[in-house]
């Protein structure tokens, strides 16, 4: 993701086994019981404008947000059944696409739902009851989603005042007010204290020594008492701010609270946490807590969930809260935004767990919990990838087998290694007018359909000849491959360089994908000899990584460094990649960019061939510079 080099601060404030089903990897591939039902659909548009900066209107929204949050993840769950219209991009197009004749709901009548009171009518039998949290209690707010999923409740933010959400919905006297799980004590007071020395708490783990922070306490007490086998999923994790968001949320746009996101967590039983990845800092939430506290409770998290999903690929949503918490931009932590999001992925990887990387600014997402059900195809195939008799057709390629002494570019088109950012921008792509007029490397994450297989589906059913896809970083979710060799951060977690082999085959078979378009090494050893081993075995075609020589062949892999990222005016960084044209020979020119735009692409194009020595440059898709590649380099051996 490299989530602060793809633009500015303001900027991102501003932006506010192979042929078999995933199985549990990935929900349900669609309900055909569901064909008939109606679809629920609540209009939360309402809520986008809120002022971020009138605390009575924040704390109405996040409310609401996340009691429809919880609704939705407990009713959408088995079947697709209610949609919430949070913005009106992108949830009108795929709600209007989804629709339309011949498509998944298009046969299915849509039954507007007018407030929050009468959704929780209209659901109230599917509700088991509530978790009341207090926000002061911060990381309680996460808590009760993880309670939502387990146990099938509400989620209510404690608040007396008079008409507040929280007494609607109790003083509803539905059945679900019968059943309430108060996070803090009757008195008000916190059920966490983190006193060391002393047990975590009295509601039944009273042997469990405190951590000595209220804020560990509050996530291990939850992993004890829903993991194992309490019921929370071994495959899926949720890293989301919790309400600590409400001290400041003026620093960004309601959406960036994602409380929007929690829906498919809740649904899959997710455990929800927001922890500092680093062991040297204390984070600004709680900055009294002993040192690296926050560090082993996460690690604690991520073993328990390692171990009971035996050892596979495990799928965490969300991202470093960069702007609030646990990097300099708080004004307390000591490192910066993007080490923070390397040491994630390092602490990540080496528990097997993989990041669909819901940064900021586009971290917002509705509806997963419902698209989860979109009835995928078992296999998705590309355009024909070329041969070399096509690139000697080309003029790439002579009849002696030796490549064109020009300098080929290709563009990674990325970071869609997040649902969030795909859903948003994938239909804004799809109608720019210079898409099928140039070839484009699109870098879609794999993984991403399980929390958007509509948009997988969109993107390539209506894909040009000029459209070609790769996997995005690092293959089929975000992770350091390296950290998944033996020995590990922790020497009691096995290798699990098989698992992510058996995890992307799956994924690149069903997407047609033998590339991968860029791996971040981040802060883990660059890949050895087993990981390159382990790519053949899925992205035979070609890679391209972070710590890796400039151009080399791994067996009959090609493999390559990426240059440079791009951002700019299209004229000048022309002449940038122009500059990079030698004496006449072949070279090849691996460059990311991030969330560009057909149009833009192209107009970089141009102005690079229209520069000096651009006359010489030639910008290839992904099958074709790789081929190249590949054969340049066998050449010179």
């Amino acid at each position: 993701m490299i989530s602060i080099a793809r633009c500015n601060l303001s900027a991102l404030v501003l932006l506010t086994a192979m042929v078999v089903c995933l199985g549990d990897s990935s929900p349900l591939l669609g309900d055909p019981a569901a064909s008939s039902s109606p679809v629920y659909y609540f209009d939360a548009t309402h809520l986008e404008p809120t002022d971020v900066r009138n605390p009575q209107q924040v704390r109405a929204a996040w409310d609401t947000l996340h009691l429809i949050a919880s609704v939705q993840g407990i009713v959408n769950r088995r079947q697709a059944t209610l949609f919430v219209r949070f913005a009106k991009h992108p949830d009108d197009f795929w709600f209007d696409n989804l629709r339309e004749q011949g498509n998944w709901l298009a046969d299915r009548p849509i039954q507007k739902i007018q407030s929050i009171d009468e959704l929780l009518q209209q659901f109230q039998n599917s509700l088991a009851g509530a978790v009341v949290y207090r926000e002061e209690d911060r990381p309680t707010s996460n808590l009760a989603s993880t309670i939502a999923g387990v146990e099938d409740r509400i989620c209510l933010r404690y608040d007396p005042t008079p008409g507040s959400l929280y007494h609607r919905a109790m003083d509803s006297k539905l059945a679900f007010t019968a059943n309430v799980l108060k996070l803090f004590r009757d008195d008000g007071s916190p059920l966490f204290l983190g006193r060391a020395g002393q047990a975590i708490d009295d509601t039944g783990l009273p042997g469990i020594p405190s951590t000595g922070s209220a804020k560990c306490d509050a996530y291990l007490w939850a992993l004890h008492r829903y993991g194992k086998e309490g019921g929370v999923s071994p495959k899926y994790l949720a890293y989301y701010i919790d309400a600590y968001w409400l001290t400041q949320p003026e620093r960004s746009s309601l959406s960036n609270s994602t409380l929007t996101n929690h829906d498919f967590y809740i649904a899959n039983r997710a455990f929800f946490f927001d922890l500092n990845m680093w062991e040297d800092d204390t984070p600004v939430d709680e900055p009294s807590q002993p040192i690296g506290a926050d560090l082993r409770t996460l690690k604690a998290i991520l073993r328990s969930t390692h171990d009971r999903n035996a050892g596979k690929i495990v799928s965490m949503g969300g991202f470093v809260p960069w702007l609030w918490k646990y990097t300099d931009a708080d004004g307390h932590s000591k490192h910066s935004a993007v080490p923070s999001e390397w040491q994630m992925a390092k602490v990540l990887s080496a528990y097997n767990t993989t990041v669909d990387a819901d940064a900021l600014g586009c971290s917002a997402m509705a509806n997963a919990s419902f698209y989860q059900h979109f009835p995928r195809k078992e296999r998705y195939p590309q355009n024909r990838r070329p041969t070399v008799d096509d690139l000697k057709a080309k003029g790439f390629i002579d009849t002696e087998g030796r490549v064109a002494p020009l300098a080929y570019a290709l563009f990674y088109m990325g970071d869609y290694d997040s649902a969030a950012w795909l859903t948003h921008h994938a239909p804004l792509w799809w109608r720019d007018p210079a898409r099928g007029t140039i070839p484009c490397g699109w870098a879609f994450n794999p993984n991403l359909d399980q929390r958007c297989p509509h948009v997988l589906d969109y993107v390539r059913t209506h894909a040009s000849q000029q459209d070609w896809f790769v996997a995005g970083d690092c293959g089929a979710g975000y992770l350091n491959p390296s950290m998944l060799e033996s020995p590990r951060l922790d020497p009691e977690v096995h290798d699990g360089v098989d698992a992510w082999i058996e995890h992307n085959l799956l994924y690149y078979h069903r997407y047609d994908l033998s590339i991968t378009g860029f791996v971040i090494d981040g802060y883990a050893p660059p890949m050895g000899p087993r990981v390159l081993d382990a790519y053949r075995k899925f992205s035979p075609d070609g890679i391209i990584g972070q710590q890796m020589p400039p151009l080399s062949l791994h067996g009959d892999m090609p493999c390559a460094r990426m240059m440079i990222d791009l951002d700019g005016d299209p004229k000048q960084v022309g002449a940038q990649i122009a500059g990079f044209v030698g004496e006449p020979r072949p070279q090849f020119f691996t460059m990311r960019t991030i969330l560009k735009s057909p149009t833009w692409h192209k107009s970089t194009m141009e102005s690079a061939q229209a520069a000096p020595n651009g006359d010489r440059l030639r910008f290839v898709d992904p099958y074709t510079f790789f081929l190249l590649l590949k054969t340049h380099l066998q050449q010179a051996k």
